[in-house]
């Protein structure tokens, strides 16, 4: 167990990940990753459903996006060899036509490419959305499917060769700030740093406050459901959302398909079990939007946290304001695969000054 270090990055998903990478990339060797899991990225980072969707209801995490789809398109080599994002796009579907032009309107200014498409476009590719009140919707050609675990691994796999340690089954319970820095108290044993980086995910709140910060996040659970095979879709057609009243769904291979009702649950951290009515749930919200979807047998339900700021639900990539020595890289708000890259090169950007 390393006892000394310079950064202590507490959670092992995508934002811990990437911060422990872009950190080795600039020069910073000696960190530490205390994963509380047997396994990193057993939870939000390894239960979504991999949608690569840049354009979202905040600017500023639209901007993180596209820097982390680009990214992802274009991966550092020793992150991959091949692209982690697919080209497979999106759209972005509403009944209602002033918000499809506000979406062309917001991803013109962002620079986004996109293209209006009418219901039957749509419907060519997505069979199953006959009967959908949609008037339309907006393709997104540069959004795509995540390749999660190979994302995850090869930011952990980057950040190993350039010195940083993954300490697994290594929960935090204390911090005793020092002169320079500050101890960390774990299952594992003490570590001094003099940064610790909370990158916890659903426990970011519980972390923090251990150390003394006052960071309230809220924890929504949110269902996904795989369902039986009926080959009406092809597997590399875009990801559909409907944000009228938010359900989603994308290929899942083998003509199966991956659908989400968009529900939305304030639990503790670690209720991330799945609700035993969520397959109603689900039937309530397509037999509004989407009919034909009723027609689909759910093999497998489960459920991931996605875990937002109370302040305007944007990410918190800073340094405490009260805590020297603590950094947060916390409230991702479902975007962590997506912007991870971005959110970990300006995380280890922050940090890296205070180091010298």
């Amino acid at each position: 167990m390393v006892v000394s270090t310079r950064v202590v990055i507490i959670g092992g998903g995508f934002a811990g990940a990437a911060t422990a990478y872009w950190l080795v990339r600039a020069g910073v060797r000696d960190v530490v990753i205390a994963e509380r899991e047997e396994v990193c990225g057993l939870h939000a980072s390894g239960r979504n459903a991999a949608l690569g969707r840049q354009l979202t209801e905040h600017e500023c995490v639209s901007r993180l996006a596209i820097r982390g789809c680009t990214l992802l398109r274009t991966p550092p080599p020793d992150v991959a060899d091949q692209p982690l994002v697919s080209d497979s796009g999106s759209v972005l579907l509403s009944g209602r036509a002033e918000t499809l032009q506000r979406l062309g309107a917001q991803a013109a200014a962002l620079g986004l490419p996109y293209a209006p498409l009418a219901p039957d476009a749509i419907l060519a590719r997505w069979p199953p959305l006959e009967g959908m009140p949609m008037v339309g919707g907006v393709c997104f050609p540069t959004d795509g499917l995540i390749d999660i675990h190979a994302l995850l691994t090869g930011l952990l796999a980057g950040a190993r060769r350039g010195g940083a340690h993954v300490e697994t089954c290594c929960e935090v319970s204390g911090f005793a700030p020092r002169r320079g820095g500050v101890v960390i108290e774990t299952s594992a044993g003490a570590i001094e740093a003099r940064c610790a980086v909370v990158a916890a995910g659903a426990w970011a709140g519980a972390v923090g406050a251990l150390a003394g910060a006052d960071m309230a996040f809220d924890r929504l659970r949110r269902h996904l459901h795989l369902t039986g095979p009926l080959h009406e879709v092809a597997r590399d057609a875009p990801f559909v959302w409907y944000l009228d009243d938010e359900f989603y769904a994308r290929p899942a291979g083998g003509g199966a398909l991956l659908v989400s009702a968009c529900d939305e649950t304030n639990v503790a951290p670690g209720q991330d079990g799945a609700s035993a009515t969520a397959v109603l749930g689900l039937a309530d919200k397509v037999a509004r939007v989407a009919p034909r979807f009723l027609e689909y047998r759910i093999t497998r339900t489960w459920a991931c946290l996605r875990t937002f700021t109370r302040h305007g639900r944007v990410p918190l990539i800073g340094w405490d304001r009260g805590i020297p020595w603590l950094f947060w890289v916390a409230g991702l708000g479902g975007h962590g695969a997506t912007c991870s890259l971005a959110v970990g090169r300006d995380a280890a950007a922050a940090i890296v000054p205070r180091l010298r």
